[in-house]
């Protein structure tokens, strides 16, 4: 193969393995914000006010002097009040699977892109070494 051909190879594989890089970066910051909202939505449907009954937050006051109470935290992280179910959740926990799966593809996809762009380094190093007229005979 032409050592121009192989540098354009090794120039494709190289892009290639950037986009694919870029996207399992992408597909990953989707899934840690899945997995964020799926805690919310848990956190949420722990039962505030059984919380406050059960004096869970005068207990924690105690311990932590000026800790924010788990009212507090939960107006700021809930403000418009969204109702979380378990529903929800298995949702959230289904698109995270979904998600997961496609990391997956894409994780093996950037691998066999590796290995063909080492490949071809391979290839075109042993080309721009080789001496001139072919091989020895």
């Amino acid at each position: 193969m032409p050592s121009s051909d192989v540098s354009a190879q090794v120039t494709e594989l190289r892009h290639r393995r950037r986009e694919i890089r870029r996207e399992l970066a992408r597909v990953r910051w989707w899934r840690r914000l899945v997995q964020a909202r799926k805690d919310l939505a848990v956190a949420h449907l722990a039962d505030v006010a059984e919380l406050e009954r059960l004096g869970m937050d005068d207990a924690w006051e105690a311990l932590a002097a000026d800790a924010p109470t788990t009212a507090e935290l939960s107006a700021a992280v809930w403000p418009a009040a969204e109702t979380s179910t378990p529903t929800s959740v298995e949702s959230l926990a289904n698109l995270d699977a979904r998600l997961k799966s496609y990391e997956d593809r894409v994780s093996d996809n950037l691998e066999m892109v590796t290995r063909q762009m080492v490949s071809a380094l391979g290839q075109q190093r042993r080309v721009s070494t080789s001496p001139p007229g072919g091989t020895d005979g």
